[in-house]
């Protein structure tokens, strides 16, 4: 059975303009499909360089990455590989638009046209047609009533030609009008039948010749359009497909990084890099209760600079040259260069104190009215100590980093004499200027805390203790945290303008409530 187009479709070119029609918007529909599906591409591949940016950044921040166990290394190399991932995807983009969207895109204008001429070309031919037609029909219905005139004007010669009263002259008019009518009527019946014999030449041009040659060529371009919508579906295809190796061989390196985690390895890694020679405390002695006792051990904590009660929950953790031994090279000098930085911190703040306290003992030396010029300096002793003592404590932490290093070691700093009043206009903490070693001994022997009973009385004699009332969390600069029921030492006194009172817990000194305390 022959079922092309110029066999089977030549009376109903309506269903074919139908069917051309919902062609070309099948082919808008899959180059949109296309399109959205490249823009998916692109929006995931972009949204991947977000979270792989946001993962790179949050690893620079991340100090726990420092430690670089296998775990974390595999997952840095899964965020790289990850990069990788969203470039496949981009190369999948370039190649869905220039390998598929952009041909169809081609082809739907292309179907267009072509089916816009063909439409006019159809269009044409049934013109023509039917102009035919309309001529065969006209001249159908004018020869039909020339017949029709011809019949009655015989009719009426005859009539006329019976009767007697007729005249010769009506009866010649009657059958010249009879003859002319017949004439007129053989010659529409001549134009009538040749109008009919152009008709049936055009229908058969139209049905043998003209539609289907347009609905050859429309079935050849429908035939076309099916194919090439197979070819881009089939490069669609293809571009997935050659991905897939690509995509394939970067999840291999993916499973061959996650495979390199080893558990044991990065647990032994953090007792490498942070284990040291830890003593286990030793066990509490039970004491017998004596009245009096608790008063006593508290007043010689605050001289001594320790307490029995918050000295087991003090915050501060002092480190020796034994904590660092534990510790690789370069692990050991990261820790030493951290404590240096708190060192010199701590050096600028407390070079700032004893710079303020040299102030007020200069004023009060020149008019003892405005305060004790006693207590301040023991302020500045105590400040000295202190200076004197961290300085110390970065002087080895730089000796201990020149000797990993290779390097000579710096000159030990210069010392403060406890019974200096000299004002420090040095600004620079880190200087390390040599001194005299007769005066380096001298200030180490300072830095002992005597332990006599006697020296103990004398120097709690000149100051009061209080207690704190109530908890008090010192938040500011210069405050310092208590809690209910600590004893302190009373530096300065509150006048009652300001409602703070200067006080010192161990060796910790700051400003507290004055209501939040009760001289005892």
């Amino acid at each position: 059975m022959d079922l092309t187009w110029s066999s089977q479709l030549l009376g109903d070119t309506d269903a074919l303009g139908k069917h051309t029609a919902a062609a070309v918007d099948f082919v808008d529909r899959i180059a949109n499909f296309v399109k959205k599906k490249s823009n998916l591409e692109s929006m995931y591949a972009k949204d991947l360089r977000k979270l792989i940016k946001s993962a790179k950044g949050r690893q620079m921040k991340d100090d726990f990455l420092e430690g670089r166990g296998t775990a974390i290394m595999a997952f840095n190399n899964l965020i790289n590989e990850t990069e990788n991932i969203a470039s496949e995807h981009e190369l999948m983009v370039d190649q869905l638009v220039e390998r598929v969207l952009k041909p169809l895109n081609s082809l739907l204008i292309e179907l267009k046209n072509v089916r816009r001429l063909h439409t006019t070309d159809i269009g044409a031919i049934k013109s023509q047609l039917e102009s035919h037609y309309k001529a065969a029909e006209t001249s159908k219905k004018n020869y039909e009533r020339a017949c029709r005139e011809a019949e009655i004007a015989t009719k009426t010669f005859h009539n006329a030609e019976a009767d007697t009263k007729s005249t010769k002259a009506q009866l010649d008019k009657m059958r010249n009008t009879a003859a002319s009518k017949a004439k007129a009527a053989e010659d529409s019946k001549i134009e009538t039948k040749e109008k009919l014999c152009q008709a049936n030449e055009r229908k058969a041009l139209h049905y043998g010749t003209y539609l289907p040659d347009i609905l050859k060529d429309m079935q050849r371009c429908d035939i076309n359009r099916t194919n090439e919508i197979s070819k881009y579906l089939s490069e669609y295809i293809e571009v997935y497909k050659n991905n897939l190796p690509s995509l394939s061989n970067i999840y291999d390196k993916m499973t061959t990084i996650q495979q390199s985690i080893d558990a044991e390895k990065d647990a032994e890694m953090v007792a490498s890099e942070n284990g040291s020679d830890f003593v286990l405390p030793e066990d509490l002695v039970f004491e017998e209760y004596k009245e009096n006792s608790n008063r006593e051990i508290n007043k010689l904590s605050i001289a001594a600079g320790f307490s029995v009660v918050t000295g087991l929950f003090s915050k501060k953790k002092k480190e020796d040259d034994k904590d660092y031994e534990a510790y690789p090279p370069e692990k050991k000098k990261k820790k030493a260069l951290t404590k240096i930085t708190e060192l010199e911190t701590a050096l600028e703040q407390l070079n700032r104190n004893r710079n303020g306290a040299l102030k007020l003992y200069n004023a009060y030396s020149e008019n003892p009215n405005y305060g004790d010029v006693n207590k301040v300096k023991k302020e500045l002793i105590y400040l000295a100590r202190e200076i004197n003592q961290k300085n110390t404590e970065r002087y080895n932490l730089q000796v201990m980093i020149a000797d990993i290093d290779k390097l000579l070691p710096p000159d030990f700093p210069k010392m403060i004499p406890e019974d200096s009043v000299e004002c420090d206009t040095r600004s620079d903490t880190s200087d390390m200027g040599s001194t005299m070693a007769n005066d380096i001994s001298s200030s180490n022997n300072e830095l002992v805390m005597k332990k006599d009973n006697t020296d103990i009385a004398n120097f709690t004699s000149d100051y009061r203790i209080c207690k704190a009332l109530y908890d008090f969390d010192g938040t500011s600069s210069g405050e310092l945290t208590v809690f209910e029921g600590t004893q302190m030492f009373v530096l300065e006194e509150d006048t009652g303008q300001t409602g703070w009172t200067k006080v010192q817990i161990n060796e910790d000194i700051g400003y507290v409530p004055t209501a939040y305390i009760e001289y005892i």
